[in-house]
């Protein structure tokens, strides 16, 4: 093989190599957007359940949702209890 063939090869070789990481960045760039995206959406649902929950949390609410009104609740005394928790310990520091 000459000097020329090998060159032209690697040159190729080179260009594929270059043009796969062009389309690997492309597809990163659009799962990025859609990560963006899904982000945006998670948001929105959080908020409208966090409105959802604040509107109907004196029972009020569909009895289909009792169980995660339930898991809320609780969870948000475990957080109050282990936020008391720090206090405590921040005061013997």
């Amino acid at each position: 093989m000459s000097p020329y063939e090998i060159t032209e090869k690697t040159s190729k070789v080179a260009a594929k190599l270059f043009k796969k990481g062009r389309k690997a960045k492309e597809i990163f760039e659009i799962k990025s957007e859609i990560s963006t995206c899904e982000s945006v959406i998670n948001r929105a649902y959080t908020a409208i359940g966090r409105k959802y929950y604040a509107m109907f949390t004196e029972g009020g609410y569909d009895p289909e949702f009792e169980k995660q009104m339930k898991d809320i609740k609780n969870a948000m005394k475990a957080i109050k209890d282990l936020e008391e928790k720090i206090d405590d310990i921040k005061a013997d520091i």
